[in-house]
């Protein structure tokens, strides 16, 4: 599949956007706490390489793309950010003629994913990877992930590790809970021995899982699209 990848600006700001030659449909990816980084291209290039056409949202618009954080930038607001990622739908669908979009989202994005599934009409499918969704909101978080979800009208698939440290397995269980009551689809993928952030964090023991999900993954939302 050829695929060009360049920086590309909406808004005023720069986004990473991976296209796949003719497509018409994408993927808007929501990256984790550490922003546009080598695993987020990565990621982004490979869903091109399938033929989604995909973006890369970029949670840090004051913060040059892709550098190590000396300091990390204030955590981005809900509200906000689910605007700006309506708005990177919009230019995929008048820009990359992009007819049919899902999204996917690590960590931080997986929590986005879910906020977005619920605001966003237009999303065919919906993945949440290992979304950060601690017992309590952390400060600057006014939405409850939980119960967005319950509006989210897409499939969504929910991948999970059990060891996950941020997000606690009760939670889990009321999000999983939550998503097989409406009447869309659910998947859910659950890793017992993985951890928070398994398939950009490395380790042995993360190794089987990531090689595991990410075709599931793939082959979700290409079934969908």
């Amino acid at each position: 599949m050829s695929i060009t990848d360049k920086i590309i600006t909406i808004g005023g700001v720069p986004h990473y956007l991976a296209r796949a030659a003719a497509a018409t449909a994408g993927i808007l990816v929501l990256p984790h706490n550490m922003g546009i980084d080598d695993f987020v291209r990565d990621f982004t290039d490979g869903l091109a390489q399938h033929g989604l056409t995909s973006l890369a949202w970029n949670p840090y618009p004051d913060a040059p793309m892709g550098a190590a954080f000396t300091e990390r930038p204030p955590r981005p607001k809900d509200a906000n950010s689910v605007r700006v990622m309506s708005g990177c739908i919009d230019f995929m669908a008048s820009e990359l003629g992009i007819k049919r979009v899902a999204t996917i989202g690590f960590c931080m994005g997986g929590r986005f994913a879910l906020l977005l599934g619920a605001h966003e009409p237009r999303l065919k499918a919906a993945v949440a990877c290992y979304p950060s969704i601690p017992a309590q909101l952390n400060p600057g978080q006014d939405v409850d992930p939980i119960k967005a979800a319950a509006a989210i009208g897409c499939p969504v698939q929910l991948v999970y590790p059990g060891q996950d440290r941020v997000t606690p397995r009760a939670v889990f269980e009321k999000l999983q809970t939550t998503l097989e009551a409406r009447s869309a689809e659910t998947s859910i993928q659950f890793y017992p021995n993985a951890e928070h952030g398994f398939m950009h964090t490395g380790g042995a023991h993360n190794e089987a899982p990531t090689l595991r999900a990410r075709p599931q993954i793939i082959a979700f939302l290409e079934a969908y699209l």
